[in-house]
């Protein structure tokens, strides 16, 4: 838990939900995540973090919520093989979201309306950092804003304004 990022008053403060993919069968345990991303998310994530992991059952299953505050110019982007990468980071006060051109169609839906209304912008296009191309999309948070891309019955991978 980084205490001086929270009492950071420029910082962007989110909550970052991710599906909770640990499997444990008596002694063992399996994190699906962390296989994929070649370590735990929490430790990725733990310079940004402002307060403990926590978990939360909701509509599509159970997810872990991570409390960020991220600095401007600050974010996190993990490559993912021939499909680009998956990410975020904060552009003046914007938080840009890094999707693999796979999910793009995905994310732009659950952003629609705040396109429309000139708060969030994209697709723009580049190079991902795991191969492939990636899109970005850059969003004005207001309080109480949150958007989640459905998993099934994984969960959810989402994120939410947290004034």
């Amino acid at each position: 838990m980084n205490a001086a990022l929270a009492r950071d008053p420029d910082a962007m403060r989110v909550n970052l939900t991710a599906p909770t993919t640990t499997v444990r069968l008596g002694p063992f345990e399996f994190d699906g995540l962390k296989a994929l991303i070649g370590m735990d998310l929490a430790d990725a994530l733990a310079p940004m973090m402002i307060g403990p992991r926590v978990q939360r059952t909701g509509p599509n299953g159970v997810v872990d919520v991570y409390p960020l505050a991220i600095p401007d110019g600050e974010g996190l982007s993990v490559p993912i093989k021939l499909l680009g990468e998956i990410g975020f980071y904060n552009l003046r006060s914007l938080l840009v979201l890094v999707v693999p051109v796979a999910a793009m169609d995905v994310v732009k839906a659950q952003l629609a309306a705040e396109i429309a209304a000139g708060d969030a912008a994209g697709p723009r296009l580049r190079p991902g950092t795991g191969g492939g191309t990636v899109a970005e999309f850059a969003v004005r948070l207001k309080p109480g804003m949150r958007k989640a891309v459905p998993l099934g019955t994984w969960g959810e991978i989402g994120v939410e304004a947290a004034w």
